[in-house]
Parts: structure tokens; C-alpha cells; sequence
């Protein structure tokens, strides 16, 4: 019964990673730990199952040419500064301040993500295109974004999509592109700190198995919705995952 839990987790994580470019992280931990995995294995099996369903979901949309290289180097390099910045600051926060405020800046991103989307052509098929902001907007950006991610424990694609979707002026496909090269090289770096922690072989074997393979169907499958309804569904997974985030919050 376990691995059929493990490989529709696996699925569920690459659906959402491929399509949306985010969700793996703040996903990924609560459905382990409710299949089982150890709560202090989870941590690590989800950033290992995260990050190679981010590379599958990237090939796909790197031969598209959806993604920013220069862009998506500079947000994770910046984050991570950035993300030391807001782990100092999160240790003399309470936790429940921390959880409602997440719940706070989900519901900001969710509801922008979703206006835009509102606002965009009905139209399907795919529309690449560069980001209309400047260039340097990238490195208050990735900053911030990486302070959040620090400070609140998760972000990832949460954060990234809507950062590069609304202050760069990203397409939807891009943003979403480029989030999955942000979660590669940050899952990577997240993993070296924890070399030789325990780690729930069967579950990350399967789990990454099959998020790796639906993360690269999920990827191809994007182009076929138009960016409204991409941006549709984006902000509804925000916004749903806020309401947990409140609920979490009112119980703490």
C-alpha cells in the first residue's frame, strides 16, 4: 500500500512542478509524513524528490526555450543570501507569527497572479516571451524572495513564479521555466548541509521515479493551455494552500 501512496505522491508533486513550476516543496513534506516517512526524514527525502522533478520538468521547457539562464542563476544565487538573512530572522520570530504571515504573502501572490491571469487573453497556444522590466529589478527581486523563503521555510516556486510573473513581466511560461531552474540549483545547495542525514530510501526511490517522469509530461502538456488558464490554476493552488496555511496558523 505504501508505494502506491509513494507513486501518487510522486505524480501529484510532478503534475504541479511541471505545470506551475512551484508546489513540490510545500507539498512535498506533509503528504511523506501522512504516508508515513519519518518526520525527520522528510525534510531531505523532499528535497531530493524536488529537485529531480524540477530537472524534469526543466529539459522540456529548456528545449522549448522558455527558459532565462542569466536570470534564473542570478535569483538563486541572490536567494540564497537572501534566505540566510530571513533563517537568522525566523529564529527570533514565533512560529505562529511566521505561519500567518506566510498565509498573508500567499493570499497577496495568489490574488495578483490570479488579476493578471483575469486580465490576459483567453487565447490558447504558447506566447514566449523576454521579461519587458530591466534587468537590475532581478536583484532587489531575488533578494526579497530569498528573505521570504528564508524566513517562512518554504517558497520555492510559490514565490519565484509570482516574483518573475509580476515584477519582471514574465510570461506565465517563462516564469513557471525559469522557477524550475531556481528550484534545481537551490535544492542542490539546500542538500549539502544535509550529506549523511537519514534519508527514506524506498520513498525517495519511488517518489522520485515517477515525479521525475510526470514532471516532464506535465511540462510538455503547458503549452497546450493558454496562459490565462495556466495563471488560473497557479493562483488557485496559492490560494488554496493559503488556507491551509491559515488553518495551520489558527492551531498553533
Amino acid at each position: 500500500m505504501e508505494y502506491v501512496e509513494y507513486i501518487l505522491i510522486g505524480i501529484a508533486l510532478g503534475l504541479s512542478l511541471g505545470l506551475f513550476g512551484g508546489g513540490g516543496g510545500i507539498l512535498a513534506i506533509p503528504l511523506l509524513v501522512a504516508a508515513g516517512v519519518p518526520t525527520d526524514e522528510a525534510g531531505t527525502t523532499s528535497l531530493v524528490v524536488v529537485g529531480i522533478g524540477a530537472i524534469g520538468g526543466l529539459i522540456p521547457h529548456a528545449r522549448a526555450g522558455r527558459v532565462d539562464w542569466k536570470q534564473g542563476f542570478i535569483f538563486s544565487a541572490l536567494g540564497i543570501v537572501g534566505a540566510l538573512a530571513g533563517s537568522r530572522l525566523a529564529l527570533v520570530t514565533e512560529d505562529r507569527i511566521q505561519l500567518w504571515g506566510f498565509a498573508v504573502v500567499l493570499v497577496i501572490a495568489g490574488t495578483l497572479m490570479l488579476r493578471k491571469a483575469l486580465r490576459s487573453s483567453p487565447g490558447g497556444g504558447e506566447r514566449v516571451e523576454r521579461s519587458r522590466r530591466s534587468w537590475w529589478l532581478v536583484v532587489p527581486t531575488a533578494a526579497t524572495v530569498g528573505l521570504f523563503t528564508g524566513f517562512f521555510g518554504v517558497g520555492g516556486g510559490f514565490l519565484v513564479v509570482p516574483a518573475l510573473a509580476l515584477v519582471m513581466g514574465m510570461s506565465m511560461y517563462r516564469a513557471t521555466a525559469t522557477a524550475l531552474l531556481v528550484i534545481t540549483l537551490n535544492s542542490a545547495v539546500a542538500l549539502v548541509p544535509r550529506a549523511g542525514e537519514a534519508l527514506d530510501l524506498t520513498a525517495t526511490v519511488v517518489v522520485a521515479a515517477f515525479v521525475l517522469i510526470s514532471s516532464a509530461v506535465a511540462a510538455r502538456w503547458s503549452n497546450r493551455w493558454s496562459e490565462r488558464n495556466l495563471g488560473i490554476g497557479f493562483a488557485g493552488l496559492v490560494l488554496a494552500m493559503s488556507v491551509l496555511t491559515v488553518v495551520q496558523a489558527s492551531g498553533a
